[in-house]
């Protein structure tokens, strides 16, 4: 809902259609499964039950269609015919009080899962590389917090907690199991778990050398945007601003660089503190 609600203007520009919400709950559903545990129903049960939970508190207002009317050209099972959902008067008389309490909720979560989309792009391969080339896993998530960090000191990012290590590693093992990085684990019991991004995923680079804000690693980025928490430093939610891209990039090349000048002789330890302060010293 938020994603009509924080678009602003009158109820009516602020109501969602009940596909559009399903889409979306399920979207953010599917990658928040390794952070919650949800009731076995399924989702358009719980959907449906969660709706009427809130509209008895009378946080929303649910408009039905005409029992004797079904949906045309709509497979999905829809007992209780809900058409559309919006804010419920006495809700906007309070301030969005209980509508916001639960957005605060989940927002850290979108805002690391974000975050670690964005840092996404900075795995795409500069021209100084090969396009194989592997980078270590714990690298790119420490370079990533580094990213957080900046970017919530520039008020691009509105939580501190979405630099939270935990949870950026279920947002990489997400991405795992969507196939949107390849991960695998070095012979060398020395050598940490490398990944890159699969080629399918892989942006690409214009003639100049900055990546394109398009493909499927841009389109999953701002599918998540879409229900980020609306900052003063971006009112259109659904795009990353240009400077987030260059610093996921400047970040992004920094480990490209380690992995080409590591050297044989270095530790692995030595390997992450190197790298570490190339990226401090970058931002």
């Amino acid at each position: 809902m938020y994603t009509k609600v924080k678009q602003g203007g009158g109820p009516e520009n602020q109501r969602i259609s009940f596909d559009e919400l399903y889409e979306q709950v399920g979207f953010l559903s599917s990658i928040f499964r390794g952070e919650f545990i949800y009731p076995t129903a399924g989702l358009l049960p719980n959907l449906q039950r969660t709706l009427l939970g809130l509209e008895s508190d009378s946080v929303i207002t649910l408009t039905r269609s005409d029992a004797s009317k079904p949906p045309q050209n709509n497979p999905r099972p829809d007992p209780q015919k809900i058409e559309s959902v919006e804010l419920s008067s006495a809700e906007r008389k309070t301030g969005r009080e209980n509508f916001d309490f639960y957005n605060f909720l989940l927002w850290p979560f979108i805002e690391s899962t974000w975050l670690g989309a964005v840092s996404l792009m900075g795995l795409t391969p500069p021209s100084f590389t090969q396009s194989n080339t592997w980078l270590d896993l714990r690298h790119a998530q420490e370079t990533t917090q580094i990213l957080g960090k900046t970017l919530y000191h520039q008020g691009d990012l509105s939580y501190f907690e979405a630099v939270n290590k935990e949870t950026l590693k279920n947002a990489y093992q997400l991405f795992v199991e969507e196939g949107i990085v390849l991960v695998r684990k070095s012979s060398n019991k020395n050598r940490s778990t490398v990944i890159r991004l699969a080629p399918d995923w892989t942006p690409a680079r214009d003639q100049n050398g900055p990546i394109v804000p398009e493909g499927g690693v841009w389109a999953f980025i701002e599918k998540i945007a879409k229900s980020r928490r609306e900052g003063k430093n971006r009112r259109d939610g659904a795009t990353v601003s240009s400077r987030v891209l260059r610093l996921a990039d400047l970040v992004g090349k920094g480990l490209f660089e380690t992995a080409v000048d590591q050297g044989d002789g270095e530790s692995q330890e030595d390997q992450s503190q190197k790298a570490r302060r190339k990226q401090e010293a970058r931002l």
